[in-house]
């Protein structure tokens, strides 16, 4: 076996990217570190067997691992991780959406407009309030609920004119609006994005987490009354779970950080759901957001093959594709390079 570990477009590692170098390193795997910047990066790809990957939130490393695997896989024959099933929906809402949707899975009833003259008659008769999502965005970042017509013309002359930069729509339900973080931050904030546009002051982020986004937007029906959302992430044959409630005085759960480890409080249609739907997509690892509807059926909102590591270890365990129970804390990276590499680590 000859793995070769792929650097990120900064020729770094990301955090949990480090994770990997350090089980590799302690169980004295052999491995070549590919920098992605170099010029013999073909040569050294040729003469893997294994390559093995892990995106930063960052578009460069969508587009940079996009660009490389079809060479690596196709052209020599290489095993990558992860594979195409598992980063082609990778930070992207709209493909999420079409993939489970197109494939019979309880994904939230969404609308999906590339044009603005079409989501302009959409939201003339939609039913308030709706939620509206850009195709990227982490942690509730860019997810807004739109309480009417007017204020939803906003959010598309946003979108199909100048596009949304990083710091998000431009409403009062974003997360980087005046009422949700404050006077001080708010201006601080504001402050940098301009000089930042001006070049009169760097970004510290060498590539920005993403670039400007327009031309595409999700509306996605709101499922009241939910106080959490359950997450499911599913690698290999486990599935980790936890809940997480929803910010106070908000209907956004990704990202408030206020968790429940609690697996008595883990609805299993949810686990069962996850699996199956790994199963038949041939994902390495995959996150499933899950709420209810009216009848308390569980629907999927989002899906992603990133994640937050440490809460998947703060975990007392995990299910088998046969829901039994194996307590523990287990590291991710360390199942994912097991399944990976089929070899046993310590």
């Amino acid at each position: 076996m000859e793995l070769g570990y792929l650097l990120n477009s900064n020729s770094k590692f990301s955090s949990y990217s480090s994770k990997f170098y350090e089980i590799l390193v302690a169980n004295q795997v052999p491995f070549r570190l590919i920098d992605p910047n170099s010029i013999t990066l073909l040569d050294e790809l040729k003469q893997c067997s294994h390559l093995l990957f892990k995106h930063s939130m960052g578009d460069t490393d969508r587009i940079l691992y996009e660009a490389i695997f079809h060479i690596a896989h196709n052209v020599y024959g290489v095993k990558c991780f992860p594979n195409y099933e598992t980063f082609w929906p990778n930070e992207n809402k709209i493909r999420e959406y079409y993939l489970l949707k197109s494939n019979g899975f309880p994904i939230i009833d969404s609308a999906v407009f590339w044009n603005y003259q079409k989501a302009d008659e959409f939201l003339q008769n939609a039913q308030f309030p709706i939620v509206a999502k850009l195709p990227k965005g982490a942690s509730s970042e860019n997810v807004i609920l739109v309480s009417s017509y007017k204020e939803g013309k906003k959010v598309i002359r946003q979108v199909f004119n100048q596009g949304v930069r990083r710091r998000g729509f431009k409403t009062r339900s974003s997360l980087s609006a005046l009422s949700k973080v404050g006077l001080k931050k708010y201006g601080k904030d504001l402050l940098k994005s301009h000089l930042v546009d001006l070049g009169w002051m760097r970004d510290k982020n060498e590539y920005a987490v993403w670039q400007i986004q327009k031309d595409a937007i999700l509306f996605q029906k709101f499922l009241p009354d939910n106080k959490f959302d359950t997450r499911i992430t599913v690698i290999g044959n486990r599935a980790f779970a936890f809940r997480r409630f929803v910010r106070k005085n908000d209907f956004r759960a990704s990202g408030s950080g206020n968790l429940d480890m609690n697996p008595q409080e883990i609805d299993p249609r949810c686990v069962r759901l996850a699996f199956d739907i790994a199963k038949k997509m041939n994902f390495n690892t995959m996150a499933y957001d899950f709420i209810y509807d009216q009848n308390k059926q569980p629907h999927i909102s989002e899906i992603s093959y990133g994640f937050v590591y440490y809460f998947l270890e703060r975990c007392p365990g995990y299910w088998d594709d046969e829901l039994n129970w194996v307590p523990g804390h287990f590291s991710p990276q360390k199942c994912q390079l097991q399944d990976f590499l089929g070899i046993e680590l310590k």
